[in-house]
């Protein structure tokens, strides 16, 4: 008999022991998913933040500023089918397009998605709008995106700018 007893409270130490460490990790464990969440809102932020920055550079005619906004080993591939690849092709591509048909334009991205691939990496869809010139097709006036950007510290680069038509 008092063996039995010691077993059982063996046991139910155990048991409880546990039950505690179980309640311990889920705890952790959704301690960790709301701070992820609250990552992920702070990067979405930053993420807006960097396109609104590009729009606002290209409103400005800053090709500077719109160039900061990307990785240096970016790709631009624009509506009308342009390829642009790093810092430099990008950069004369778009002083060549916004120092013509495209001068004091306005560039508006209308973000309707951003997806985590990693914590690093981020797949931005939206829409784009440029108003201002009537030279510039409909294509590019209207146009789909879909844009690959990476964490640099606590900035986020666009990596890879995907502009398509709208069918």
């Amino acid at each position: 008999m008092k063996y039995a007893t010691l077993l059982s409270l063996i046991i139910v130490a155990f048991l409880t022991g546990f039950a505690l460490k179980t309640l311990m990790i889920k705890k952790k464990i959704d301690t960790m998913q709301e701070m992820k969440k609250t990552n992920r809102q702070l990067d979405e932020e930053r993420i807006r933040k960097t396109e609104a920055a590009y729009d606002h550079a290209w409103q400005q005619g800053d090709i500077e500023g719109i160039i900061v906004c990307f990785t240096n080993d970016a790709v631009l591939i624009s509506p009308r089918g342009d390829v642009a690849i790093g810092s430099e092709q990008i950069h004369n591509l778009l002083s060549d397009f916004l120092g013509s048909e495209a001068k004091s334009t306005k560039h508006t991205s209308h973000i309707t998605r951003i997806s985590f691939v990693t914590d690093d990496v981020a797949v931005v869809d939206g829409e784009a709008f440029i108003e201002g010139s009537e030279n510039l097709s409909a294509t590019v006036k209207q146009h789909r995106f879909t844009d690959i950007l990476v964490r640099s510290g606590d900035v986020w680069l666009i990596a890879q700018i995907r502009a398509y038509a709208i069918n």
